[in-house]
C-alpha cells in the first residue's frame, strides 16, 4: 500500500536524519567553545599563586606574626581579592622568599607567577619580563653621615689638616728670619725697640714684621738705621707677595676639605668613597659612569659602613634608603633631598602571563584612589615621593 505525502515540501526520512545530525553537530561544537572558554578562565586564574619576595622595607618586610606586610604587600592583596572576585574561589598564596637575581631567575623561567618586592622596571629586565603597570615612581638617592653636613666640622677640619699647619710653621719660620735680621741690625742702634737681650729683642723683630706684612702698621716700632730700614723695605715688598700667596693657599685648602666633605649631587659622586647594594640597579648606575663603589650584600651593609666613615656616600633606592635610614641610623645619616635617575616599581610576571592584564586594572584602580596616597604617607610620613 502506497501512502501519499500530504501537499507541499516533500521531507524523506533520510531528510529528517540529516537535519538532526547537523543540529547535533552544531550543539557539540558551541559545547566544545564553551568548555574551552570556561577551562581558558579557570587557567587564568590559578587555585594557588607563587609569589617569589624579599625582604626591602617599607615595600615588603615581615610583621612579628611572620606575615608579609608593606606598600607592595598591599596592593597585592587587593590584586588577590579581585581576582578571586572575577573567578568565584579563593586563591590560596605562597611566598618563596630569595634574592634579587634568584628572584628575576624565578620569574623569567616561569617557576612562580609573579614577584611582589621593590622590583624597579629597566630596560635589560624588561627583555626577560613582563612588568605590571609601576605602581610608585621615585628615583636613586644619596645618603651621607650626619657630620658630612656641618660646615663647620669642614672647616675645622682643614684647620687642623697637616696641610695648613705646614703652612703655618712655613709662615712663622719666614717671620722668624725677618725678626733676627731687624733685631741684629737695631738692637745697638735702637735699643729702646729692639733691645733687652736676643729673646725680647727678636720677640719685637718678629712683631714688627708680622705687623708690616700684613700692612696693619701700628708705628710702635720702625728700623732706625739703614741696614734695618733696608730690611724693612725687602720685608715689605716681599710681604705682599708672602701674604698674597698663603691666603690663596689657605682659601684652597678650605675649598678643598669642604667639597670633600659636603656631597650635594650625583656629580661629586666620583670625587668620594661610594658604597651601594650588589646587584641593584644603583649599581648599574654607578658603574656605567665610571664611578668606582663597595659592593654590600644588603643595605643596611652599606649604611653600616658609611656610619663608620669606610665611605663617604651610600646610593640606592631613594625611599628604601629613607625608611631605613630613619628606622635604623637615625641622627647618624642623612639622606639628601634630591633624587636623580627616575625608578618605576611594579609587579614582575612571566612572559605572557595571562595574570598581568587582570592585574593591571587593580593597581590602576588602585593607586588612582584617595587611600593609595593614604597608604604611602603611613610608611613615608609626609614627605613621600
Amino acid at each position: 500500500m502506497i501512502r501519499e505525502t500530504p501537499p507541499g515540501n516533500p521531507i524523506s526520512a533520510g531528510s529528517l536524519r540529516l537535519l538532526a545530525g547537523q543540529i547535533g553537530a552544531t550543539s557539540a561544537v558551541l559545547l566544545f567553545f564553551a568548555a574551552s572558554m570556561f577551562g581558558q578562565d579557570s587557567e587564568a586564574t590559578p587555585q594557588q599563586l607563587i609569589v617569589a619576595t624579599r625582604e626591602v622595607p617599607p615595600f615588603a618586610m615581615q610583621d612579628a606574626e611572620q606575615q608579609w606586610v608593606g606598600i607592595t604587600m598591599e596592593l597585592f592583596r587587593e590584586i588577590k581579592a579581585g581576582l578571586e572576585a572575577d573567578s568565584g574561589h579563593d586563591i590560596a598564596v605562597e611566598f618563596r622568599e630569595m634574592s634579587l637575581e634568584d628572584m628575576l631567575s624565578a620569574v623569567e623561567h616561569g617557576e612562580v607567577d609573579l614577584a611582589a618586592a621593590a622590583l624597579t622596571v629597566n630596560y635589560e629586565r624588561e627583555k626577560r619580563m613582563d612588568f605590571s603597570h609601576p605602581f610608585h615612581s621615585s628615583g636613586l638617592g644619596i645618603a651621607v653621615g650626619q657630620r658630612e653636613m656641618r660646615t663647620w666640622d669642614a672647616i675645622l677640619k682643614a684647620i687642623f689638616s697637616v696641610n695648613f699647619l705646614s703652612l703655618l710653621g712655613a709662615l712663622f719660620v719666614v717671620l722668624l728670619a725677618s725678626g733676627v735680621a731687624v733685631y741684629f741690625f737695631e738692637r745697638k742702634r735702637n735699643p729702646e725697640q729692639f733691645g733687652g737681650g736676643p729673646v725680647n729683642g727678636i720677640s719685637s723683630g718678629i712683631w714688627w714684621a708680622a705687623v708690616t706684612m700684613t700692612t696693619v702698621g701700628y708705628g710702635d716700632k720702625a728700623p732706625k738705621s739703614a741696614a734695618g730700614r733696608a730690611v724693612g723695605c725687602i720685608w715689605m715688598f716681599a710681604g705682599l707677595f708672602i701674604i698674597a700667596s698663603f691666603t690663596a693657599a689657605v682659601t684652597s685648602t678650605l675649598t678643598v676639605n669642604r667639597l670633600h666633605s659636603r656631597i650635594a649631587g650625583p656629580s661629586d659622586l666620583p670625587h668620594v668613597r661610594v658604597a651601594t647594594v650588589a646587584e641593584s640597579t644603583s649599581e648599574t648606575y654607578l658603574r656605567r659612569r665610571h664611578i668606582v663603589a663597595q659592593d654590600h650584600a644588603d643595605l643596611s651593609g652599606a649604611l653600616a659602613a658609611l656610619r663608620e666613615g669606610e665611605v663617604d656616600a651610600v646610593v640606592y633606592d631613594a625611599p628604601i634608603l629613607r625608611y631605613e635610614t630613619h628606622q635604623h641610623f637615625s641622627g647618624e645619616i642623612h639622606v639628601l633631598p634630591a633624587t636623580f635617575e627616575r625608578q618605576d616599581y611594579a609587579f614582575a610576571l612571566p612572559s605572557e602571563s595571562p595574570l598581568r592584564e587582570r592585574m593591571n586594572h587593580v593597581v590602576l584602580r588602585k593607586i588612582g584612589s584617595p587611600e593609595w596616597n593614604d597608604v604611602l604617607v603611613s610608611y613615608f610620613g609626609e614627605e613621600f615621593e
